[in-house]
């Protein structure tokens, strides 16, 4: 492990970086939730069927996970910052492939593909971000990107709104949107991992190194996906009407994004662990109250901001300590891992959830998300897994 690496300082040139690195996600985030609807609503106007359409919203996330097992060791031998302008350029060429070519397995190919891409830009970015930081401002560094990151994600689906989904202008936007990301990179220097020593451990056994950041990855994930595909269905079924059900995602999401910097903040003021425990907490008593408050919307809104916000938290505090533990390749390898196990928990949230709700209509998705809270929440009471642990194995 990497936790006796000296711990860098602020200059001039880090901040630059940090808010080039930023910027750059960002505006990639922007094009991430403007296409994932914009190909699902040009399929379901064609008239293919709803599975259809969900297996190729999968097929981005199904790249993330496989190139987040490949980035580590291409960042062995590539320079960062080279690394990020190919993913911009990639991603363009991506775009306007989608644009020009209507072919539904070549649309698979390439959203994969852009998976793929992506899993360069966020692990590549965010080893730079958590490597550059001080260890007493990396709290609020990592609220301040998931806060920008999310709000990004909100806005692709508002551009999607003024392109429309007919013809080639979505497609365009798209485009130029991307072009932009890789001008903020110009402000930064050429990046190398402090350590290009191999690893002592791979994104499987990463598991076994640090459990409690492998899972909060997976339960946050878990939570956000079956929530966001769920929980309009489960108002709708309780007797909402549909407008409620887009209130209820937007007050989520709206915790989601604005709760994550004073949540770095407090992981930079108190001890982290009791930082993440009472996110943990906070997670398990909203899963408990939100489906009781269904009728009440208010103080529905009010719980689901503060429920979603404050669970989130637990990813962001997770980043904080993957960035406090590891260093070099080692920190790439853990970012890797972060991307494997979010996809895993994006997979299988939709998934579970929609079995439980099968199980036990509609009440079965709350239970399930109970559930993921409370495991996590005896997890992260373990001591133990707050120290990293030994791997006897590499990937």
């Amino acid at each position: 492990m990497s936790e006796t690496a000296s711990e860098p300082v602020w200059t001039r040139e880090r901040m630059v970086t940090l808010i080039a690195l930023i910027g750059c996600l960002s505006i990639y985030g922007l094009t991430l939730t403007l296409f994932t609807p914009l190909l699902s609503l040009i399929l379901e106007g064609q008239g293919h069927s709803s599975t259809l359409i969900g297996a190729l919203a999968m097929a981005a996330p199904a790249g993330v996970i496989v190139g987040s097992f490949l980035v580590p060791r291409v960042l062995r031998h590539v320079e960062g910052r080279s690394l990020l302008f190919a993913g911009v350029f990639i991603e363009i060429a991506l775009i306007f492939l989608l644009m020009s070519i209507h072919s539904l397995p070549a649309w698979f190919l390439i959203r994969f593909l852009g998976g793929l891409t992506g899993a360069v830009l966020f692990v590549v970015t965010e080893t730079w971000m958590l490597e550059i930081t001080p260890n007493s401002s990396r709290g609020r560094v990592m609220g301040l990107y998931n806060t920008v990151l999310s709000l990004s994600f909100a806005l692709g689906p508002l551009l999607l709104a003024v392109t429309g989904t007919q013809g080639k202008l979505p497609f365009v936007t798209g485009i130029v949107v991307m072009s932009f990301a890789g001008l903020p990179l110009l402000a930064t220097g050429r990046y190398y991992p402090s350590s290009t020593d191999q690893p002592t451990f791979g994104i499987i056994s990463f598991v076994r190194v640090a459990p409690l950041l492998a899972l909060a990855c997976f339960v946050v994930a878990f939570k956000d996906l079956a929530g966001t595909s769920l929980l309009p269905v489960y108002s709708v079924r309780v007797g909402l009407n549909e407008s409620s059900a887009v209130l209820m995602l937007f007050f989520a999401a709206a915790g989601g994004a604005l709760l994550q910097l004073p949540i770095g903040w407090l992981a930079d003021r108190v001890d982290r662990r009791a930082v993440l425990i009472g996110c943990a907490l906070a997670g398990l008593a909203g899963s408990v109250i939100w489906p009781f408050v269904m009728h009440l919307p208010a103080l529905l809104w009010l719980t689901l901001f503060f429920w979603w916000g404050l669970f989130a938290g637990v990813y962001t505090v997770a980043m904080t300590l993957a960035g406090q533990w590891f260093r070099g390749i080692e920190l790439a390898t853990a970012m890797a891992a972060f991307g494997v196990f979010w996809g895993l928990g994006a997979f299988t949230g939709p998934l579970v959830g929609g079995i439980g709700m099968d199980l036990w209509n509609p009440h079965g998705l709350p239970l399930v998300l109970l559930v993921a809270a409370a495991g996590f929440v005896v997890m992260s009471l373990v001591p133990g897994n707050y120290r990293l642990r030994s791997s006897t194995g590499r990937r």
